[in-house]
């Protein structure tokens, strides 16, 4: 019995306890998890970056100013692209789904090995594809309530940057309060939080970003149609850690196939592994300093496991969650840790953002 009391009354089990708390609650408002992830990343990455601007302008200009100016800006763009560019967007999706639907697999099958040519009839492919576009299909229709929850996270996100020196006051009110520990608890989740889930989060978009104006550089001398269709499947495809290149494989063989044969093909698998390693040995080193590599073998189970519960955003935010689980528990790999000037500043930088 002393064992158990002594169990239930340490710091571990209370933060346990707490973080089981804090899922369960998660859980329970699942059906507003969209709005609550776009509007974390919106307000992680605008404050990012009034924290740039402020830094810049040597504090001459106000942090709100500076605020209401970023979110200005990106209305207009957003404005933008849905007069503009959401129209074309949809046409060159529609063109990628009709050169992949019509695609000639018995003219592959004969193109590499006849004998291939019965194994492809028995497993149907083009059943798999319609039922593929179904499903893309269905997803636009989606696309007007997800730009709904879109807009309500922007508008979180900027009232959360205006008055964030209110919440903070009013955070600190409850910490005095009856919840206190509570609240100290969240705390020091949300610092381990933003250190590592954001930073992961945000390196990941931006090398994300950089595969896809390369891969739409490359696309283009290689003769391809649809680019900007292209570039921004690639860019959410590429999102997905791992399995976002096997994914954008596929669509991408089928088109170069359909223009140049096997030749395009292989010149598109080269694209691939060129950007591939660039990605792996140039921008991941440089840009992402996390303090754990996990195997590519965790990496695809982490990958399963989150979409299960979490659905689509699992595969954006998957790994990202797991490397904040093996922060929170302290399971670091030495030789991979900085801890240079820059990673100090980021940290100091996501302090300020929760506190």
């Amino acid at each position: 019995m002393n064992v158990m009391m002594k169990l239930l009354k340490s710091e571990n089990t209370k933060k346990v306890l707490a973080l089981l708390l804090l899922v369960g609650i998660l859980y329970m408002v699942k059906s507003l998890f969209n709005i609550l992830l776009i509007t974390f990343i919106f307000s992680y990455l605008f404050y990012n970056l009034q924290e740039v601007i402020y830094k810049f302008t040597r504090g001459y200009i106000n942090r709100k100013l500076i605020a209401i100016t970023i979110y200005l800006c990106i209305s207009g763009l957003l404005v933008l692209v849905i007069v503009k560019y959401i129209p074309l967007l949809g046409i060159q999706f529609i063109e990628i789904g009709k050169e992949v639907s019509s695609f000639n697999w018995e003219e592959l099958a004969r193109s590499i090995d006849p004998r291939v040519t019965s194994l492809i009839n028995n497993i149907e492919p083009q059943k798999y594809i319609s039922s593929g576009m179904n499903t893309i299909i269905t997803g636009i229709t989606s696309v007007g309530s997800f730009s709904v929850q879109l807009f309500v996270s922007l508008l979180l996100s900027f009232f959360f940057l205006l008055e964030k020196n209110t919440i903070v006051a009013f955070g600190k009110k409850v910490e005095t309060s009856k919840i206190g520990p509570l609240y100290q608890y969240y705390s020091y989740f949300g610092k381990n939080f933003l250190n590592s889930f954001g930073k992961v989060l945000q390196t990941q978009i931006l090398i994300s970003f950089i595969n896809a104006v390369l891969s739409v550089i490359m696309l283009g001398i290689l003769g391809f149609n649809q680019l900007f269709g292209l570039g921004v499947m690639i860019f959410l495809l590429g999102l997905i850690p791992v399995a976002g290149v096997v994914i954008s494989f596929v669509p991408l063989a089928i088109i170069a196939f359909k223009i140049g044969g096997m030749t395009q093909v292989i010149w598109v698998v080269v694209m691939i592994i060129v950007l591939h390693a660039l990605e792996s040995y140039f921008l991941n080193p440089k840009l992402m300093s996390i303090r754990t590599k996990l195997p590519t073998f965790f990496t695809f189970l982490t990958l399963i496991v989150s979409e299960h519960f979490l659905g689509i955003w699992g595969l954006l935010i998957g790994l990202p969650l797991v490397m904040f689980v093996l922060d929170m528990l302290h399971i670091t790999n030495k030789p991979l840790m900085r801890t240079d000037k820059k990673e100090v500043l980021d940290a100091k930088t996501n302090d300020k953002f929760i506190q």
